[in-house]
């Protein structure tokens, strides 16, 4: 097994899948209908037959620094964060959580070397499709083009709109982040969060302190 791929591999078919693996891609299915109503089964067997299904234990290194990103992954269930190395300092850059894309977008799209490490931070398991495999079904069926790009197009929108959130102070860009990915709340680790904001963990630490203070306050 590669670097890129640890995790345990599930094993199964098209005509031989777990019930809990139809559920996985039950998942996947649902949500990309948003973009796509309709999905032609011989599509949909394409989709499950390039897929592969890993299951990566808390602090699993899916993808490490200097590897390529072979795969596409789409979170069923678990957490994963994103991290990258600044002035010689390793920090956290995003968190996926379920129903999340996760890639190391300039490795997967480019097939180069990830200035990116993905980790692990619960139980997780993901779908994961191989690049090849995936250029191989926008080939074969270019109704599921459109699904890429407004995939795409959706998380490019969400990372603009984090971006913006670097004007705003510490303690606002903590509400922000809970506010806008509630799925996050009590789910990272204080060294990963205060990573993230740009601060230490006692003033993190505060934030949390103040924002308990004003929980209780507004309740009397």
């Amino acid at each position: 097994m590669k670097k890129s791929n640890r995790g345990t591999r599930f094993m199964y078919t098209v005509n031989s899948m777990p019930s809990e693996v139809q559920l996985y891609f039950e998942s996947l299915f649902n949500d990309l209908k948003v973009y796509l109503p309709f999905f032609p089964d011989t599509l949909k067997n394409a989709i499950i037959n390039g897929c592969e299904v890993f299951s990566f234990k808390r602090n699993d290194i899916i993808l490490d620094y200097g590897e390529t990103c072979r795969y596409c992954y789409f979170c069923i269930k678990g957490l994963v964060t994103g991290r990258y190395i600044k002035d010689g300092i390793e920090k956290a850059k995003w968190f996926f959580a379920e129903h999340d894309m996760i890639v190391s977008v300039k490795s997967f799209f480019n097939q180069v070397p990830s200035l990116d490490k993905l980790i692990a931070k619960e139980s997780t398991i993901c779908l994961a499709i191989p690049w090849e495999k995936l250029e191989a079904i926008y080939d074969t069926y270019p109704e599921f083009n459109k699904v890429g790009r407004k995939l795409t197009e959706r998380y490019y929108e969400l990372a603009e709109e984090r971006a913006m959130w670097i004007n705003r102070v510490a303690e606002e860009r903590y509400h922000l982040l809970f506010k806008e990915y509630p799925k996050l709340e009590n789910r990272l680790t204080d060294t990963d969060l205060a990573s993230y904001l740009g601060i230490t963990r006692q003033y993190l630490s505060t934030i949390k302190k103040n924002r308990i203070n004003k929980y209780t306050q507004s309740r009397v």
